[in-house]
């Protein structure tokens, strides 16, 4: 790619903070430049390109290879910009507009006229780029940080190289944006979404005999307040009474909606040539639809097996969302955090705090069972050098991941389960601190999710939400590495 010259910044005066994020991009735009994370980004970015010319039988021009040069950097930079700023994508449009210190480091070009992303090209960005290549340059990006020229000197600029030998292994939820899954809310879902989807649908034209779309949803909304108000009511008894009398009532309801909901799907599938949507966009209504109208049954039974017939559901069979299927139930039994829906999400952090290995599990698994395919993972990417101690808490133990550390000659600073055992081996002083150290593997993991994932994961299906974590890992160390002191800096205070 050809270099492209940047306009200089403005000079700001009296403003410390300013100058400290303005150093913590220079610094980051070095380390995406000398990495080779940017250009191997942009190489891969081309090599799609060039096979979906292929496919079509046209020759990858050098304009066109130039323009997916250009767009590749600007995906790199504003998603990771967007991440360490934690803001939504319309926030940080909006913000890159305004701030010419954005602007240098997106790569936004200035020719009389600022061109910046809107919201939804800067979401679809992040969103067509695979995880496989952002682990890949995620892989990059730590491998050469652990990498030195043949002076000694790191490859990245920093005072030492990053050691990836030691690794604190915990296992956390990430959040989802859902709602607490009460099991009478799961019904009013269902109506607002098929009632919206059937407005949708007759404002384009399409239209059956019924109620206003939006009386549906008034009357549900009315049923809700009577179940929030019923547990108010005097006696036990009289609660259990008024809550099951209102939730047959929404059973009927919802009847009605599912009809009324079916009636509108098959009429569009039929008839959408006789609208102004293009079958893409129908086929999109319809697919919406039908996601709800398959659970609108099991949201029934559920609700009437805990309402009405006050018998308990197993986690395993319960419906969370109707919109993330894929959600779990953790029993954290945390301050503040009882019971969390969402990911479970395992997190490898190294000596200097950068995040080796950030894995989403789909579904629920022993945090035992994650040790050992962890540790192979990261030892595929990185080499038999990494992770030859691994540091957990007793979650992580057991004696097939005892006898397997033991076989792979990994120091075993897992804490063990036995009250008797752990007492016996805090008493040596390297392990108590290993484990000393572990307490800030949790505060890491705060950072991580506070700042960089946010309070909740912000896409919504697995895919996504597996690209996400993946792009939050690449920023975090990024902005990490940015952090840690340089070899300049250090020839500087020496002098």
């Amino acid at each position: 790619m050809q270099t492209v010259v940047r306009l200089a910044l403005p000079i700001v005066e009296g403003n410390k903070d300013y100058r400290e994020h303005e150093a913590l991009l220079r610094r980051m735009d070095d380390l995406l430049e000398c990495s080779g994370v940017e250009a191997a980004f942009l190489a891969a970015q081309v090599g799609r390109a060039r096979c979906e010319a292929d496919k079509v039988g046209k020759p990858l021009t050098d304009r066109l290879r130039s323009a997916v040069q250009r767009h590749g950097r600007q995906a790199l930079r504003c998603t990771v910009a967007r991440i360490l700023a934690s803001e939504s994508h319309r926030a940080f449009s909006c913000h890159l507009a305004e701030s010419p210190l954005l602007q240098w480091f997106c790569g936004i070009d200035f020719d009389g006229v600022i061109r910046v992303p809107s919201k939804s090209s800067l979401q679809r960005m992040e969103a067509e780029v695979p995880a496989e290549l952002i682990r890949e340059v995620h892989a990059l990006l730590l491998t050469r940080s652990t990498q030195s020229d043949g002076a000694g000197r790191s490859v990245v600029g920093l005072e030492d190289a990053v050691d990836l030998s030691l690794i604190w292994m915990d296992a956390t939820c990430a959040k989802l944006d859902i709602h607490y899954p009460s099991d009478w809310v799961l019904l009013r879902d269902v109506t607002r979404t098929i009632m919206k989807a059937i407005v949708t649908i007759r404002s384009h034209g399409l239209r059956h005999r019924m109620q206003a779309p939006e009386r549906f949803i008034a009357a549900m909304n009315a049923q809700c307040m009577a179940m929030s108000g019923s547990s108010r009511r005097g006696r036990g008894g009289d609660k259990k009474r008024a809550r099951k009398r209102v939730l047959r009532t929404m059973k009927r309801l919802v009847g009605k909606v599912r009809q009324h909901g079916q009636r509108y799907r098959d009429l569009l599938e039929k008839s959408w040539a006789e609208t102004d949507l293009t079958q893409p966009q129908a086929q999109r209504i319809i697919t919406r639809m039908d996601t709800i109208l398959l659970q609108v049954s099991a949201a029934i039974a559920q609700a009437h097996e805990r309402i009405i017939g006050e018998r308990v559901v197993p986690n395993d069979d319960k419906i969370l969302s109707l919109y993330q299927p894929h959600a779990q139930v953790y029993v954290r039994g945390k301050a503040g955090a009882d019971v969390e829906f969402g990911l479970q999400l395992l997190i490898s952090e190294s000596a200097d705090g950068l995040i080796v290995d950030s894995h989403v599990v789909d579904g629920i698994v022993n945090d035992s069972k994650l040790l050992m395919p962890a540790i192979e993972r990261m030892r595929t990417t990185y080499g038999n050098g990494v992770a030859a101690v691994v540091v957990t808490d007793r979650g992580f133990a057991s004696t097939e991941n005892d006898t397997a550390l033991t076989k792979a000659g990994i120091t075993n600073g897992t804490l063990p389960r036995n009250p008797d055992t752990m007492r016996e081996r805090m008493k040596d002083p390297v392990m108590r601190g290993l484990q000393r150290r572990r307490a800030q593997t949790e505060a890491r993991i705060g950072i991580f999710k506070n700042n960089f994932l946010g309070d909740q994961l912000p896409t919504k299906n697995i895919i996504a939400q597996i690209r996400f974590v993946a792009w939050a890992a690449l920023a975090h160390n990024l902005w990490v590495l940015a952090r840690l002191e340089t070899a300049t800096a250090h020839l500087a205070a020496a002098s």
